[in-house]
């Protein structure tokens, strides 16, 4: 399964330390967190999803909106996971009957406790390194959170991403924010 994620790069970060490729934040009261039981990483199946990920809570997209405090670039990398990794799909009726959640719309609720602990009670199943969910900012595309990252895989160099990316054009107009060239 291709993946991708944008992020704040540092060229000169291990791969598992801030800034790398492979590093997993501490918690930051995310839609899956639950930091007494593990550490999430937030990916898409989209680069347009990773891209509103990062950005879609701002409605108007600047170029410094594409480098972060130190300087970082933020960058789109993209993921392989082998696809018999278990990630429960919440986009399924089964899956969502099988936690006893009636209502899809609770998968992407802003309210964290609801969807914090539908994410523990997947984690405590035992069965998935992590959850997939329809996109908050479009639901043809695809969220995912891994609390397990061991067998994610980088693939090429991530690319840098400014206000004048094509991919970055393109998801400014499928969520309907405006980009300004000028800052």
């Amino acid at each position: 399964m291709r993946l991708f994620r944008v992020f704040p790069f540092d060229s000169n970060a291990a791969p598992d330390e801030r800034g790398g490729v492979l590093y997993v934040p501490g918690s930051t009261g995310g839609r899956i967190a639950n930091p007494d039981l593990y550490r999430e990483l937030y990916i898409s199946l989209e680069p347009e999803a990773a891209i509103a990920e990062a950005l879609g809570r701002l409605p108007t997209w600047h170029p410094s909106d594409f480098v972060r405090v130190g300087g970082n670039q933020l960058v789109l990398a993209t993921y392989e996971l082998p696809d018999e990794v278990p990630i429960i799909d919440l986009d399924s009726l089964e899956a969502l009957a099988a936690l006893g959640i009636e209502r899809p719309s609770r998968i992407v609720t802003r309210d964290r406790k609801i969807t914090q602990s539908w994410a523990r009670m997947i984690f405590e199943v035992g069965k998935y390194v992590g959850a997939r969910w329809w996109s908050f900012y479009n639901p043809d595309w695809t969220s995912v959170g891994l609390w397990n990252v061991l067998r994610l895989r980088v693939i090429g160099i991530p690319e840098a991403l400014s206000a004048e990316h094509p991919l970055v054009r393109k998801t400014a107009r499928e969520i309907v924010r405006q980009i300004v060239l000028s800052s």
